[in-house]
């Protein structure tokens, strides 16, 4: 049996309430549909790296590389920025493990949603409607309806403002993680492959796990 533990770094504490749920859910399907042994992930990374610079990042990271066998680095583009650079930015967190320490780049998998987190929250717009508690169809308060849509938002970090209130009231209080949480809960990856930066996520997933033997 392997103990598959993982640490990350997230952009904000918004993207770690969805991750956190979403990373170990994915790991343990992957494993239990695709696994060559019996693998246990942990519900919870363990280690979590604050943002700094680079450098820093790095060598935090390799001063606590034997406390896990996978690393996340998660970064997005925001909601009106370019995505030009976007994976040299999140690949220079790998890069620089890789020459301080040798940390293999297959088990550094960068987590790159297009525009923001936001993107891969209303990909499965049923899953957002669940958690909402609300019973009637995505596009009548606003969502996409397939994650085709989702990535072609040029907001949607309002569009899921939006349905929140529309479904809530606008006096009722927005917890975004507690909403990150819910949604992250309850969607199917199925859908969630629709999206296409989260296929290409995904397919990372597979090579890192393919590498230190899990799959």
């Amino acid at each position: 049996m392997t103990y598959l533990s993982w640490a990350v770094l997230y952009e904000g504490e918004s993207d770690a309430a969805y991750f956190d749920l979403l990373l170990p859910r994915m790991m343990d399907d992957i494993v239990l549909k695709r696994g060559i042994r019996h693998s246990t992930i942990p519900t919870a990374p363990v280690v979590r790296f604050q943002r700094q610079t680079v450098e820093k990042v790095a060598q935090q990271a390799c001063d606590a590389k034997d406390a896990f066998h996978l690393v996340f680095i998660h970064a997005d583009m925001g909601g009106r920025a370019l995505s030009s650079g976007l994976t040299g930015r999140s690949g220079a967190y790998c890069e620089a493990m890789r020459k301080l320490c040798g940390w293999p780049l297959a088990r550094c998998i960068t987590i790159e949603p297009r525009h923001e987190t936001e993107v891969w929250v209303l990909a499965d717009p049923g899953a957002v409607t669940l958690a909402l508690g609300y019973s009637g169809s995505p596009a009548s308060v606003g969502l996409p309806t397939n994650a085709a849509q989702a990535e072609q938002l040029s907001d949607p970090k309002a569009t899921l403002e939006q349905a929140v209130r529309l479904v809530r009231g606008k006096r009722s209080r927005f917890d975004v993680k507690q909403v990150f949480a819910a949604i992250a809960q309850r969607q199917q990856f199925a859908t969630l492959r629709e999206a296409p930066s989260f296929s290409a996520f995904e397919s990372r997933l597979l090579a890192a796990l393919a590498d230190i033997g899990s799959i």
